[in-house]
This record gives structure tokens, sequence and C-alpha cells, in this order.
């Protein structure tokens, strides 16, 4: 599988893009120190090559049946950028606290980026809680040539890894992040609870629970 036989399976409810769309309650002071007027690139509208999206078909994955995001290179090396998470731009206290697609943005996170309805692949990147495997990607905001600030997925560096051995991410192995747990805990509460399958643990007996 790679990514040109994975943009088919877009969703029709959510717009394709790379670029940011800036919500008009955004300040032209702010808007305009993350995205220069008159400087910005226009990203066509194109699939990664380094990534791509397909429906989960493991039934122990926590995210069974929905989409998850894949390395579609032979090696991912540890710092690599991979491609950027990209969607609505909005004040933080306007995001939509309903949305699973949100990241902080911004230098000191006081904006939110939200993939819900519109963004690129990015927005199939699934937490590693659950899965049996750590993290192996990270979000890390970076400014392109022109001044604009963009919030970039990485492979993580072998330091930050907490996978023994780690040196980076092979073609077809899942890319995983960490939501962060305040964004777990604003939904399920209890961690503890929640959390069935530790990194690097088998399946426990009986798999996993019913929902």
């Amino acid at each position: 599988t790679n990514n040109n036989s994975s943009s088919s399976l877009w969703p029709t409810n959510v717009e394709f893009s790379n670029n940011y769309k800036w919500d008009p309650t955004v300040p032209p002071s702010v808007k305009d120190k993350y995205s220069p007027p008159g400087k910005t690139r226009q990203r066509a509208p194109r699939h990664s090559n380094r990534v791509y999206f397909r429906k989960i078909t493991d039934r122990d994955h926590p995210a069974h049946g929905e989409f998850g995001l894949y390395c579609a290179i032979e090696h991912a090396t540890p710092g690599m950028w991979l491609l950027d998470y990209v969607g609505l731009v909005m004040l933080g206290e306007d995001q939509d606290k309903e949305s699973d697609y949100v990241s902080d943005f911004g230098e000191k996170s006081e904006l939110a980026c939200d993939a819900n309805g519109y963004g690129n692949e990015a927005r199939f990147l699934n937490d590693f809680r659950n899965t049996g495997k750590h993290p192996n990607v990270e979000f890390n905001t970076r400014r392109d040539k022109n001044g604009e600030l963009r919030q970039g997925v990485y492979v993580k560096l072998k330091k930050d890894s907490k996978t023994e051995g780690f040196d980076g991410i092979r073609r077809g192995e899942e890319l995983l992040v960490s939501y962060g747990k305040s964004y777990w805990r604003s939904r399920v509460g209890n961690l503890t609870d929640f959390v069935w399958r530790m990194p690097g643990r088998p399946m426990p007996e009986g798999g996993k629970p019913k929902v």
C-alpha cells in the first residue's frame, strides 16, 4: 500500500489542504506573527509521499475499524520531518471541545489547530495508548523559509524514545503520537482505568475490553 492508493479513501466531509485556514476571530496582529502577510506559501493539495493512511484491520488495536497513519518510506530516521499537522487555526478559548482533531498551536500554545473538517492526512495520527507500543513521532513547531509557523510531525529522537534500541520507523509501521494526558482525562476521566495495555506488554487475557 502507498499514499496514492490511500488518497481514494479520503473522507468526503473533510476538505483536503496543506495550508492553514485562519478563523476570522483571530486578531490580525496574532495571525500576521505566525503567517506573514504576502509571504505565506500556498502549498499544493497533494498527499505526502512519506506517509499513507488506511483502515486499521487489527482487531486488537484500540482504533480498529478507523484510520491510522503509516510510514511510506523505507526508513524514517530519528528526528526526520514527515509532514505538517494542518487545520483551522483559532484562539485557544474558541476551540471545539467536542473535536477529536485539535492540537495546540502557536509559540505559547495560545491557539488551537482543528483538523476535524479541514486538513491533511496528519489528522489520522493515533495515540499510542493501548496499542502496546510507545510513541514514535511527536509534534514540533518550526518556521519555514518564509517565516510561517508550521506544526511538524517528526520521528522521535533516540534520546526521547522509550522504545529500547529505537532507530526510527520502517515502511508499513504505524505512526503513533501522545495526545497528552489532558486530552484523555477530559474524555475518559480516570486514566488508570482507561489504559488496559501498557507499551511492551502483550494483550491481556481475554483480549481488549468490550466497549
